[in-house]
């Protein structure tokens, strides 16, 4: 479809990453594509330039930002979730919902020049996002005007781009996605059209910009040993130096070595480093994701001889260090029939046409052969954190984790537990919720409070009250009540800890509708 058709577009899929986001499409083929943005190229850097007049998003944003990195934000998917993370530039705040929103605007007004006006979309995440940075992704996609009409894990986003297309035969497999911010390894069973996740675990906290910033860490090393001056201390010198350390490390995927141009106040350091001197900066960092990987494959019950393939998703994954670590523990060659940086964005695509072919509307924009397909194809994820209540405990007198929904439950998961008031009269129960499934409250994730409001006046204590408490196919929490004596619903509140509400969200849809994004 060209551009000015005003048919409406099916869904798109989008691959919103830390340093690198794209967006793509199944045509009627049945065949995923990765559209262009308004540059030619298949990924937009996830760069937010804030200029006095209009919004700069990618590689322009990336130029401005060399010079003026105050008013420039890097890497915000790692603060998604955050509600201690503000921007401020010209007066104005941006949370990461809106700093995402902003870079979702720029990639599907883009691509709508392709396929005609987006208004729906799944959007991807990482298999380790907790509820808050699922919530958050969301509500960045609804301030960017999107219908987000579903999240999907990273890890089968990619599994379903390499078994939709066929190269994918039946058994486990193991998904290695490397990313520019976040790391995650998830164990995948294959079973025909079905495509089953076993266990998954990660950092979001880990990624390629981990491996960029010990470079730029020797490198400036080396700058103050010569010169006694560190670039680090000024902005623009240090964005330079970032820019220059990544160069340095694709470059060390193709060479055995390359130089790295250094300046700081008119001095001029060039300095020669190593495939091999790299790796060792960096080795830390791969023993971490070999350390996930291992434990990974055992809360999954598997060896490496019951292993079909190892897929690696991510551009980190092109470093020579990555793939000989894969096959070092898998025994066998990596599989790379579909591009590590587009894996995730087409599987994204495959799962939005998945939805629209159930939707009664849209079965007839394809072909019976590709509805076929779609029809039969089947995810099932699981919980990538477990679900808990902060609980007293009888015997220590200490407060302790009580877990409700394991990690790595499939989902959707739902358990309902019985509890009951403490005294007479009492009208409302207030529980701490949390992710994790560490003993002690402080080493989880906290959700919120929830509170269980309405309870008939002047039951005496020990009225029973159900609680259900639930992951749905996202991998969002939803907690319900039922007061057991009369079976009516009782009203609840999740007062979650962070994170937008409803009309937050929708005001900052109408303020950021208002900015130009280029």
């Amino acid at each position: 479809m060209g551009e000015g058709d005003s048919k409406m577009s099916r869904a798109v899929g989008i691959d919103l990453g830390t340093t690198l986001s794209s967006v793509a499409q199944v045509h009627e083929a049945g065949e995923p594509v990765v559209l262009p943005n308004a540059e030619g190229e298949l990924r937009t850097p996830s760069i937010v330039f804030f200029g006095p007049e209009n919004v700069l998003v990618g590689q322009d944003a990336l130029r401005e930002a060399l010079v003026n990195p105050e008013r420039a934000v890097f890497n915000v998917k790692r603060s998604m979730g955050d509600s201690k993370f503000h921007f401020a530039v010209d007066g104005e705040n941006y949370t990461p919902e809106s700093v995402s929103a902003l870079i979702l605007r720029k990639i599907t007004q883009d691509a709508a020049r392709h396929v005609g006006p987006i208004e729906r979309a799944v959007i991807t995440v990482p298999a380790y996002f907790d509820d808050a940075r699922r919530k958050a992704t969301e509500d960045a996609g609804a301030i960017a005007g999107l219908q987000v009409i579903d999240i999907i894990n990273e890890p089968t986003a990619a599994a379903l781009a390499y078994g939709f297309s066929g190269r994918g035969q039946d058994g486990v497999f193991i998904v290695y996605d490397l990313g520019g911010g976040t790391f995650d390894v998830t164990v995948i069973e294959k079973r025909g059209h079905e495509l089953i996740t076993l266990a998954t675990d990660g950092d979001v906290q880990l990624g390629g910009k981990d491996w960029d910033e010990r470079l730029v860490n020797e490198l400036a090393r080396r700058f103050c040993a010569e010169f006694k001056v560190d670039p680090r201390q000024d902005r623009s010198a240090l964005a330079y130096l970032n820019l220059t350390a990544e160069e340095a490390k694709k470059a060390l995927s193709r060479r055995q070595s390359t130089r790295v141009p250094v300046s700081y106040k008119g001095h001029w350091g060039n300095y020669e480093v190593t495939r091999e001197e790299f790796e060792s900066l960096t080795a830390d960092l791969l023993a971490m994701t070999q350390l996930t990987t291992d434990l990974v494959l055992e809360e999954a019950g598997v060896t490496w001889s019951g292993v079909q393939r190892v897929v690696p998703t991510g551009g980190s994954t092109r470093m020579p260090a990555v793939m000989k670590l894969l096959e070092q523990m898998s025994g066998r060659p990596v599989e790379l029939s579909v591009p590590v940086d587009d894996a995730v964005a087409m599987g994204a695509a495959i799962h939005a046409a998945i939805i629209e072919f159930h939707s009664q509307d849209r079965l007839t924009e394809y072909s019976a052969e590709v509805a076929a397909k779609l029809g039969r194809i089947h995810t099932s994820d699981v919980a990538a954190h477990a679900l808990g209540l902060i609980i007293k405990d009888h015997q220590t007198l200490e407060y302790r984790n009580d877990v409700i929904i394991g990690k790595n439950s499939r989902l959707p998961a739902s358990i309902a537990k019985n509890y009951q008031t403490a005294v007479d009269g009492q009208q409302s129960i207030v529980m701490q919720i949390v992710q994790g499934d560490a003993p002690h409250p402080e080493a989880c994730i906290t959700l919120g409070q929830f509170r269980v409001t309405g309870l008939p006046a002047g039951r005496p204590a020990g009225a029973p009250v159900k609680v259900t408490f639930s992951y749905d196919a996202k991998g969002r929490v939803h907690i319900t009540a039922l007061d057991v004596q009369t079976g009516q619903t009782m009203t609840t509140e999740m007062a979650r800890s962070g994170g937008l509400d409803a009309q937050t969200v929708t005001d900052e849809a109408r303020r950021l509708s208002l900015k130009s994004v280029e």
